[in-house]
């Protein structure tokens, strides 16, 4: 088992990272997104679990294998851009 960050297995910070995703999945969705359209709906409804779930991902392939973090630093930065997004929607653009 690969340790990760303060030594909690990848794994268990994947698990971790499901359980949160799918939490935003059905609960914490934004009031603000039943009065968007568009774009902007998608991105209130969905923006925060997907950045959940792409951390979910990037977990599981730093548990997987050492070779695999160049992948998933891509895909936690691909997160990491999606919160951006949702950010900017949430509270910038109106």
């Amino acid at each position: 088992m690969i340790k990760g960050f303060l030594t909690l297995p990848w794994f268990a910070w994947a698990g971790i990272a499901l359980a949160v995703a799918i939490a935003y999945s059905f609960f914490g969705i934004p009031q603000s997104a039943f009065e968007a359209t568009g774009f902007r709906y998608f991105t209130l409804r969905w923006g925060h679990a997907c950045v959940w779930y792409l951390l979910t991902i990037n977990f599981v392939l730093r548990g997987i294998s050492p070779n695999l973090n160049g992948i998933a630093d891509i895909v936690a930065g691909a997160g990491g851009i999606l919160y951006l997004v949702f950010m900017l929607m949430a509270f910038v653009i109106k």
